[in-house]
C-alpha cells in the first residue's frame, strides 16, 4: 500500500510538472498565432494547471484514506487478537470496520474523480480542438466544482479522523 501511496505521489509530480509548464514547442507556436489566438492558448494552459492542482489533491486524498483504511485495519486486527473480548469491544469493533468501509469508498471516490479529470483536462488540452467561450467556461465551471468537491473530501476525512479516534476511546 505504501508503494502504491509513493507511486501516487510521484505521479502527482509528474502531472503537476506538465499540466504546470508549457513546451518550448508550444511557447514557439504560441508567439506565432495572432494575440486572441495567444490569449486563449494562455488561458488553457491556466485551465490545465489548475485542473493539474486539483488532481494533486484528489491523490493526496486517495492517499490519506488508504493510508487511514490500512491504518484501522491494524487497529482491528490487534483487538480481534485480545483472546477474551468483550461486548464493548465487539461494538468497537462493528464501529472500526463501519469508519473503514467509509474511508475505502472515499478512496474509491477520489481515484475515479482522479481519472474524470484526467480526461477533461486531456480534452481541454487537445491541440485539435478549439474551444468556443462557452465550453471554456463550462470547463472551468466542472473544474471549480471539482475542487470544491476535493474541498469537502478533505473535511470529510478530517471528520472520520476525529470519529475514528473517538472510537478508540475507551
Amino acid at each position: 500500500m505504501r508503494k502504491n501511496a509513493h507511486a501516487l505521489g510521484s505521479l502527482a509530480a509528474l502531472v503537476g510538472m506538465l499540466a504546470a509548464a508549457p513546451t518550448a514547442a508550444a511557447a514557439q507556436q504560441m508567439a506565432q498565432q495572432p494575440p486572441q489566438q495567444q490569449m486563449q492558448m494562455q488561458r488553457m494552459q491556466e485551465q490545465l494547471r489548475q485542473f493539474g492542482e486539483v488532481m494533486q489533491r484528489m491523490e493526496r486524498i486517495q492517499t490519506r484514506a488508504m493510508e487511514m483504511e490500512q491504518l484501522m485495519i491494524r487497529d482491528m486486527d490487534r483487538l480481534r487478537q485480545q483472546t477474551q473480548l468483550q461486548a464493548g469491544d465487539m461494538v468497537r469493533l462493528r464501529e472500526q470496520e463501519r469508519v473503514r468501509d467509509m474511508t475505502h469508498a472515499y478512496s474509491n471516490a477520489a481515484r475515479e474523480m482522479h481519472q474524470s479529470m484526467a480526461r477533461l483536462r486531456d480534452m481541454l488540452g487537445d491541440p485539435d480542438h478549439a474551444w468556443n467561450q462557452d465550453m471554456e467556461r463550462d470547463m472551468e465551471r466542472l473544474r471549480e466544482h471539482m475542487s470544491d468537491m476535493a474541498g469537502q473530501m478533505e473535511e470529510g476525512l478530517h471528520i472520520m479522523d476525529r470519529i475514528r479516534d473517538r472510537i478508540h476511546q475507551p
